[in-house]
């Protein structure tokens, strides 16, 4: 039988899938999707597919990849899906759709224990007490683990530094050949990974494997048939971390540690290497004073200008070049001094090229702050390794969310990635959305650089905060404007209030859940992936068409290359940019075909400028209301 006939039988009412799941409705949409999902499979073709929320997209790629029988990779750009793949979706349409296949989930190496790390930093290391604990917190996780995921470690905070000092590092496993070693947990990992149907990913480590290709080294992921990338819209922007570099202050501050660390417990008569670890850490310090103690993003040109903080580079940088020599006399003393040597390779490597590199399609800019800084190579585009490496590994490439389009065209999305010749195709939201929401503009609200423009918005919103009795996400497109919002509402709003930084997000939404009379504020992270239903979340508050600053060092360079191009930076770039983060945003409001409410939309430049009809289609087809009375009736 074909991929397409067993899909029409699974799919349709009464089938398997109508069994296993209450409330079962078929939906065109969802079959339409599995069906050309299907095509692309046998076509070894490439789609973009935008599926509205409540498509049932995930069923609609999972189904036909299952039926095929082929080798697939799934990646994704949360945590949150991951695990609903892994745990739920694709185990249950392996039993339903009787298929003996296996799912596995690979995530990038530092996830992982390193026994070797543990045990070197248990016997050579001198800790204060707090550390110790810790430490004898992962010993005795490490005695029962059977992965040595640190997902499984929950008496750890996740962010733990103590965690960078025992994780299964590359330079380190390079160094000290840890393949060879039994008890090593990665490599069994890997191997089952590379033994499954189906095989889970981030976004970050798919792109982090192509970076590794795209240099002739050998990637850390398996060969497969079929790539789906779920969440998609953000693939451009992490491949184009992984495609570039950055070195910061934590990194050198990191290897200053471990320079130390190595020269106490397997070099302590090269007092040379104290000396030269101790130079490092002033020459840090020194670059980082040179910069201002202001928060800047510098272009190169602009750091050029800037002779002391340019000299104060060029001796970091020879500095680094003298203690690779120094190690690299030293490297076969130890495990630590080997994988030390290594790292510096790496790092002298990268920062000759931020400081020579003359690329046309290479960024280099730079973040600093008074106590911080970032040296930072970007892409302008990534879509020539990406399309190498796809046409390199051959098979069919899916790639889906619900923002890929900009006015119902994939020009731009398909631009980034190279993918000009895919198919694409949309399947809108089933929800119906002219009834079950609208959105309201404010009319006379002052320009969004007005220094009242926030309390204004809150006065605008105001009664329909009320009426909704809290029950609201409130979402700024910078921390200024959030921390500004946050200090209005603590003297004006008698409910709770819930800021995005206070708590961890997962504690803060379930908060949002369970308490009455609350808002929610959030900048960026809470745009997307946030899903709540039902009468907990009525409104939903935008506070400005989410642009990126014009100063933007990577903003500027697109738009620059933009204009020799001949084409406009702003509508070629800045507006399919703010349509999708809009577009992500506006989703937070209706996430099921019960759910009603308003969603606030703030900035007047909707309503004034060219560009914003441009928006207005691009949004779901929401009523647009003017008058704060007429949505207010919509939360009765």
């Amino acid at each position: 039988m074909s991929i397409k006939n067993q899909l029409a039988a699974l799919l349709k009412a009464g089938g398997p899938l109508a069994e296993q799941t209450p409330g079962y409705q078929v939906r065109d949409a969802q079959v339409d999707m599995a069906e050309c999902v299907a095509e692309i499979i046998e076509q070894q073709g490439t789609l973009l597919a935008e599926a509205g929320t409540g498509t049932g997209k995930t069923f609609a790629y999972l189904i036909p990849a299952l039926l095929s029988g082929k080798k697939v990779i799934v990646s994704t750009a949360t945590k949150t899906l991951q695990d609903q793949l892994l745990n739920k979706d694709i185990p249950s349409l392996l039993s339903w759709c009787k298929i003996d296949g296996s799912v596995r989930v690979l995530k990038g190496r530092e996830n992982y224990l390193c026994p070797q790390r543990l045990e070197l930093a248990e016997t050579t290391e001198h800790h204060p007490k707090e550390v110790w604990k810790k430490l004898a917190i992962i010993q005795d996780w490490h005695q029962k683990t059977l992965t040595g995921d640190k997902a499984e470690l929950s008496t750890l905070d996740e962010n733990d530094p103590i965690w960078h000092r025992v994780c299964a590092r590359l330079e380190f496993c390079q160094a000290n050949e840890c393949h060879a070693e039994p008890n090593c947990f990665y490599p069994k990992i890997k191997q089952k990974a590379a033994d499954a149907q189906v095989l889970i990913v981030n976004h970050h480590l798919f792109c982090a494997d192509l970076a590794l290709r795209e240099q002739g080294v050998g990637g850390v992921l398996p060969d497969v048939d079929i790539h789906i990338f779920d969440e998609a819209h953000q693939l451009p922007d992490i491949a184009a971390q992984f495609l570039g570099f950055n070195l910061s202050r934590y990194q050198f501050e990191e290897l200053v540690r471990d320079l130390k660390q190595a020269y106490q417990t397997e070099s302590p008569d090269t007092i040379e290497l104290k000396e030269q670890t101790q130079q490092l850490a002033d020459k840090i310090q020194s670059f980082n004073d040179a910069l201002g103690k202001w928060e800047k993003r510098w272009t190169w040109q602009q750091f050029g200008t800037d002779k002391p903080a340019e000299e104060a580079l060029q001796n970091l940088y020879q500095h680094l070049n003298v203690l690779t020599e120094t190690l690299k006399q030293l490297a076969d003393r130890g495990k630590l001094l080997s994988a030390l040597y290594t790292r510096l390779q790496t790092f002298e490597k990268q920062m000759k090229q931020w400081l020579t590199s003359e690329e046309d399609n290479q960024i280099r800019w730079l973040e600093s702050t008074q106590s911080r800084f970032k040296l930072n190579l970007t892409p302008l585009s990534v879509a020539d390794p990406f399309s190498r490496q796809r046409v390199a590994s051959g098979g069919a490439w899916i790639f889906t969310s619900a923002t890929l389009s900009v006015n119902h065209r994939f020009d731009y999305f398909a631009q980034r990635l190279g993918l000009s010749e895919a198919r694409t195709q949309q399947w809108d939201s089933p929800f119906d959305y002219k009834n079950q929401a609208m959105i309201y503009h404010p009319i006379g609200l002052p320009a969004p650089n007005s220094p009242d423009y926030i309390k204004i918005c809150l006065r605008a919103a105001w009664p329909l905060l009320q009426a909704s009795e809290g029950r609201a996400f409130l979402l700024f497109t910078s921390h200024r404007a959030l921390q500004e919002a946050k200090s209005i509402l603590t003297h004006h709003w008698s409910g709770s209030l819930l800021v995005q930084g206070d708590l961890p997000k997962n504690i803060l939404l379930n908060r949002f859940k369970e308490t009455e009379h609350a808002l929610l504020l959030g900048t960026s992270s809470f745009w997307e992936g946030v899903d709540v239903k039902g009468e907990a979340l009525k409104v939903v508050l935008i506070d400005r068409i989410p642009f990126i600053p014009p100063d933007d060092p990577i903003v500027q360079a697109r738009e620059a290359d933009l204009r020799q191009k001949g084409l406009n930076g702003f509508y070629h770039f800045q507006i399919p940019e703010a349509i999708i983060a809009l577009k992500q945003g506006a989703g937070r409001l209706i996430r099921d075909t019960t759910d009603t409410g308003v969603l606030i939309l703030c900035d007047p430049r909707i309503s004034q400028k060219n560009y914003g009809q441009l928006i207005m289609n691009s949004l779901p087809n929401f009523k647009w209301v003017y008058d704060v009375e007429v949505a207010k009736e919509k939360l009765k």
